[in-house]
């Protein structure tokens, strides 16, 4: 009995850990979700004028304006070789 016991607490130990390995997961996602939301917010705002960027954050910001600019210019090839007519030859 002392054994089905045993087993039986570790097993409901085993499922509360894993509960909350599941409920740190969703909060991290919410977090993620939250800190890309700000930082969309935050984006806006300096390129709309309204907020100066900190020295600290210039690098990143230079670095996000970088990935923004080659984003922009791959969808323009796509759109590009989507308009494009296949040639006949």
């Amino acid at each position: 009995m002392k054994l089905l016991e045993a087993i039986k607490d570790k097993l409901i130990q085993r499922s509360l850990i894993g509960k909350r390995k599941l409920d740190r997961t969703s909060t991290r996602r919410e977090l993620d979700a939250a800190l890309r939301d700000l930082g969309e917010r935050y984006r806006a705002l300096v390129r709309a004028g309204r907020m100066d960027v900190p020295p600290e954050l210039a690098g990143v910001f230079q670095v996000v304006r970088g990935l923004e600019e080659r984003i922009e210019a791959q969808e323009r090839e796509i759109t590009a070789l989507e308009n494009e007519q296949p040639s006949t030859t």
